[in-house]
């Protein structure tokens, strides 16, 4: 599989208002004040925190809902971006139990201003016990029913996850796509959302190469 670097730069525009709840008053999601991932909360060394216990916390913080923007990149085989499209996002994670570093998942791909609902896809999904790496699986569903396994994987180096906001790079295993993506937790149910209040606040600049 090929290796690439991705440069990205985020600006927003405008600050959306936001609605957030204790915990007391809203169980389906673990709330703290860590930030996993990139250089804000390293994985734990044998001598330091027990990697079980680390990992079940970043499945609780990723467990719930989340909104926000993707631009799905296709790459070619010099490892040079070549298409895109931008998709506004719904995503739920599901913990098999709240000790379980996996689970489900369903994810609503909206065209961008009008809403449209492009595609939805159900997923499993695991966090790797000695990297933190989430590992997602799609189902794509082919011509007379038969299914083959589309696997993506965030590195825990590429992510930033905290109670609030989930940001980072869907890697394909096969090398073809890169998804860039940029989330908000929310509450609610995503078919019936009222979408749009956030739309054109957030630009995207992304450069890949390929590396040696």
């Amino acid at each position: 599989m090929k290796a690439f670097k991705i440069m990205m730069a985020v600006a927003v525009i405008a600050a959306m208002p936001m609605l957030f709840t204790s915990c007391d008053d809203d169980p389906d999601y673990w709330y703290d004040d860590w930030t996993w991932g990139n250089d804000y909360n390293q994985r734990p060394d044998d001598d330091d925190v027990d990697n079980q216990d680390f990992f079940v916390a970043m499945a609780q913080t990723l467990n719930g809902k989340w909104r926000g923007d993707m631009r799905a990149y296709k790459v070619n085989e010099q490892g040079v971006a070549v298409d895109s499209i931008d998709y506004s996002t719904d995503i739920e994670f599901v913990q098999y139990n709240n000790t379980a570093i996996s689970g489900t998942g369903t994810q609503y791909d909206y065209k961008p201003q009008t809403d449209y609902l492009e595609k939805q896809r159900d997923f499993t999904w695991y966090i790797d016990p000695k990297k933190g790496d989430i590992y997602i699986t799609y189902k794509n569903v082919h011509e007379g029913g038969s299914t083959t396994d589309y696997v993506m994987r965030i590195a825990y180096n590429d992510l930033n996850l905290n109670d609030r906001r989930f940001t980072g790079y869907l890697w394909s295993s096969d090398g073809d796509e890169v998804d860039d993506f940029w989330f908000n937790r929310y509450t609610g149910n995503a078919k019936a959302a009222t979408r749009g209040s956030d739309k054109g606040k957030t630009h995207w600049k992304v450069v890949m190469t390929a590396k040696k």
